[in-house]
């Protein structure tokens, strides 16, 4: 079993606190709205429940995913979303490489507001970028006949391309290094 973890600095501030910060808010907002019946304060009571909703009740941002050969689960808040590939009908990446962002949605059909859609940003969970990939290739491995997973397949490089593109990379590297010696 693979365990990867959000580093917990960055889910405090970037998740939990915005959570926590919208519920102050969303009273205040509402105080607010009843007080002058501005739209601007209803607005901002929307986006105040959308986002307690999503940190809180939906766990669309989870802290820690668990997977291994037989499922794959979500912990986020002292709930757990557990989902076995078996039973796995849609399994659909929304991915972001430069942010190594991916928004994943699980058995989209079945699933309700609760359950199934995931904001995963894997560039904050230990080995980010081993999880961005592990899902993307779990996307093709369950719907192998998408464009999007011929298009994975043919952007491979054989072994070979990818000693070719390193090379090319180390000379960039090493001349750019060079370049800034000799302004020196």
């Amino acid at each position: 079993m693979k365990k990867y973890v959000y580093q917990k600095k960055f889910y405090n501030v970037r998740i939990a606190f915005a959570g926590y910060f919208a519920i102050p808010f969303l009273i205040f907002s509402i105080y607010r709205y009843i007080m002058e019946k501005d739209i601007l304060w209803a607005f901002a009571i929307l986006a105040c429940v959308y986002i307690i909703f999503n940190t809180f009740f939906s766990m669309s941002y989870p802290e820690e995913i668990d997977v291994d050969d037989h499922r794959i689960t979500f912990r986020s808040f002292g709930k757990t979303h557990s989902y076995d590939f078996k039973q796995i009908e849609d399994f659909r990446c929304k991915e972001s490489p430069a942010s190594k962002r991916i928004y994943l949605r699980i058995n989209k059909n079945t699933a309700g507001l609760l359950k199934g859609r995931y904001w995963v940003e894997c560039a904050y969970f230990n080995d980010g970028i081993e999880l961005f990939n592990y899902l993307l290739s779990k996307e093709d491995e369950i719907h192998p006949s998408t464009v999007k997973a011929y298009a994975h397949k043919s952007n491979e490089f054989s072994p070979e391309e990818k000693k070719a593109i390193e090379q090319r990379q180390q000379e960039r590297k090493e001349k750019s290094v060079f370049n800034r010696k000799k302004k020196k």
